[in-house]
């Protein structure tokens, strides 16, 4: 996202501003400065900023930095650093002087979580002091994505996004019908992707690096790397 394309949104009636970072599909993190700016913006605007830091924990050679304000809602996720994706179980941060109100949202939509996901929750925070049990996990996805996943998407030339935060790498391909080719690469090659179109990305592909073991990791890319090495041979 850019400050320009947020105050035009704004300037075009807009009334809330949603940010993911890092990004999905892209993996990107967005740099200090612009989150800060963006932020500030909403608010003379009299705009909502919400920022859903579901992939906090996953930056790599970058910073993950947080806003806050009377407008600014955190959201923050338990589902992918800890794998807790089916137990449904996140917080939000926000200014006290909105508490009645997102309290009052909470009670007549989910009231809470389920106990047992609360539990489960607190036993990966108990678990994960300092960040003993992520830190080395997270440590050896961004050594698989240098050693492997960029290096199997180098045939696609300088198309490949930002790699700097979250679990994904998305890459432009030569053709413009990322559908098929997501198809063919799963039926050739043996590799699943996303196809771009399904995030607004259509002509692009994305590349999920975050549930392999290292072994698997290093097989599957070297598949892409060959895959990747035909589509731009004109295959």
């Amino acid at each position: 996202p850019t400050v320009e394309a947020t105050r035009k949104a704004l300037d075009g009636g807009a009334r809330c501003v949603v940010l993911v970072n890092p990004g999905n599909p892209s993996g990107a993190v967005i740099p200090e400065g612009r989150l800060r700016a963006i932020a500030d913006l909403c608010g003379e605007k009299n705009a909502w900023l919400v920022v859903d830091n579901t992939y906090d924990a996953f930056v790599y050679g970058a910073t993950h930095s947080l806003v806050e304000g009377p407008h600014v809602v955190n959201i923050f996720s338990f589902s992918k650093a800890y794998g807790l994706m089916g137990w449904r179980v996140g917080y939000l941060a926000y200014d006290p002087s909105i508490g009645p109100q997102m309290l009052k949202a909470q009670d007549t939509v989910a009231i809470c979580a389920a106990q047992c996901s609360q539990k489960a929750a607190l036993a990966a925070l108990e678990a994960d002091v300092d960040g003993r049990w992520t830190g080395p996990r997270i440590a050896a996805l961004a050594d698989a994505q240098k050693k492997h996943v960029l290096k199997a998407l180098q045939p696609l030339g300088g198309g490949v996004g930002a790699s700097d935060g979250a679990i994904y790498v998305v890459a432009k391909l030569p053709r413009a019908d990322d559908e098929a080719v997501v198809e063919w690469l799963a039926r050739e090659h043996g590799v699943a992707v996303i196809p771009g179109s399904a995030c607004g990305m259509p002509g692009f592909i994305r590349v999920c690096y975050g549930n392999l073991a290292a072994e698997a990791c290093e097989a599957a890319c070297a598949r892409l790397e060959e895959a990747c090495a035909e589509l731009a041979g004109g295959g």
